[in-house]
């Protein structure tokens, strides 16, 4: 898929990702949020693995703009998909079906390479 295709579509899956995440907070509290992503004791292996992983996300997205926006992008995908490599980690860990587990080393294939063209461009271009 090319790179353009590629964003175009994470773009369009983020913004679905971050509204449903809206819908779901609403009225709830960072704090509530938190403890819900806490893994526990009677969770799955699998759970306690991918709770970790948004736990793990939500911290490193985290992070100053610079008000440019190329560069903020190119920050923001790069952390992005490192998150998304850490999911596609846990699938190979816990998945069985072997379709899952496929797309999950494709999603780590591409996604590395994104991130060092990310890295490449703003090692290039960031002030």
């Amino acid at each position: 898929m090319k790179l353009r295709s590629l964003l175009v579509t994470t773009a369009v899956l983020t913004t679905l990702g971050i509204s449903a995440a809206i819908a779901q907070m609403q009225g709830m509290d960072m704090q509530k949020m938190m403890q819900m992503m806490m893994p526990k004791s009677d969770d799955s292996a699998s759970t306690k693995d991918f709770k970790q992983s948004h736990m793990e996300m939500m911290t490193n997205m985290n992070m100053e703009f610079t008000g440019d926006a190329d560069i903020d992008f190119a920050r923001s995908m790069a952390k992005h998909h490192a998150s998304g490599i850490t999911m596609a980690k846990v699938e190979l860990k816990h998945g069985k079906n072997p379709e899952m587990r496929k797309m999950a080393e494709t999603v780590i294939k591409g996604q590395e390479k994104e991130i060092a063209e990310f890295n490449a461009w703003l090692k290039k271009n960031a002030k």
